[in-house]
């Protein structure tokens, strides 16, 4: 049986080798293995983001995600039993992972820490859905220790246009705020219809709530759209029920290592035209020319068990704050399965 902090240990080397952990991870990989040692609970291995700033000096946090499916017992043959001293979950509240385990419409629930900070003892929690379920995410929030925020939370629910799904909402107890981020994703034709009408990805915004546009995020916003690549927004929502000054927008190139798709940064592929775009706006230097390289998919064997241990760049995210650019990130997924 595979020991999960071990693999763990293996993918970020591989990923942060060859000098890539100076350039773009930075100095805080033990806070982070004590954190993902922190968030092991069932019997699976978790999924892996690991956010990386483009510009400036360089930190990386952690996301672990956890699926349903991880929390079944037959799976349990696979990975060795977590040792007694991690204290596994110690970070979610009490009783979040035994009811998420019993709820259809959850996909993957997410302990996410703020590692460039220094602080693992407060992380974010987030739901993330297979479908559309209001009710379903004000438990959570009830679970999370913020019942509070449901209210807010149903208030900007019901602006949303129509074809657009939350997919995930997340809490920052860590966080001096009492913001609510909720992640929507507009179905295949709305992002079409975005790219061919800068006017109606303003409206749309508008709808959510959004109050401050400058011409700078609709024009990158609606680039982001012209894209291959499907587009999200993420907003945090006030204890009002309003969208904050806090907006970003991502993408996400899911091109995993050993499918029949190109590597995302593969020669002048789309995604490399559109970081070119990105460092042309000052948001990024040339260390996105690096992600490429921690794409990886290697085979790990142990007797007669095998994975797959794999890692590339997944999402590139934009921020603004109060319509002004802010920054952009990169984010890597990484697994064992």
């Amino acid at each position: 049986m595979f020991d999960r902090v071990f693999l763990y240990d293996i993918l970020y080397a591989l990923a942060a080798c060859d000098g890539r952990e100076q350039q773009l991870f930075g100095t805080d990989a033990q806070l982070a293995h004590e954190a993902f040692c922190r968030s092991v609970v069932g019997a699976g291995f978790p999924e892996l983001w690991f956010e990386l700033p483009l510009s400036g000096d360089p930190w990386f946090d952690l996301h672990v995600l956890t699926n349903r499916e991880a929390l079944k017992e037959q799976e349990a043959q696979r990975f060795e039993p977590v040792s007694p001293s991690i204290p596994c979950g110690l970070n979610a509240p009490s009783g979040l992972f035994d009811w998420f385990a019993r709820q259809q419409d959850a996909r993957q629930l997410a302990l996410s820490y703020d590692v460039s900070r220094g602080d693992i003892d407060h992380p974010a929690v987030q739901l993330l859905l297979y479908r559309h379920n209001i009710q379903l995410t004000c438990d959570f929030l009830a679970k999370a220790n913020r019942a509070d925020a449901a209210p807010s939370y149903r208030s900007f629910m019901e602006r949303l246009p129509h074809a657009w799904f939350a997919c995930y909402t997340g809490v920052f107890p860590g966080r001096s705020d009492l913001h609510v981020r909720v992640e929507c994703v507009p179905d295949a034709t709305r992002q079409l219809a975005y790219a061919q009408d800068k006017a109606l990805l303003a409206a749309d915004l508008q709808q959510a709530g959004l109050s401050e546009m400058s011409d700078s995020l609709l024009d990158r916003c609606h680039m982001l759209a012209q894209t291959p690549f499907p587009i999200e927004f993420q907003f945090d929502v006030t204890p009002e029920g309003q969208a904050g000054q806090a907006f970003a927008a991502s993408v996400r190139f899911d091109c995993p290592p050993g499918t029949s798709g190109r590597a995302p940064f593969e020669g002048d592929g789309a995604a490399g035209e559109l970081m070119q775009h990105v460092e042309s706006w000052g948001l990024a230097d040339d260390r996105w020319r690096l992600l490429q390289n921690t794409s990886f998919a290697k085979k790990a064997t142990l007797g007669s068990d095998m994975l797959t241990l794999f890692c590339y760049p997944a999402f590139l995210k934009l921020r603004w704050r109060s319509g002004r650019p802010l920054d952009a990130k990169a984010y890597l997924m990484a697994g064992a399965e």
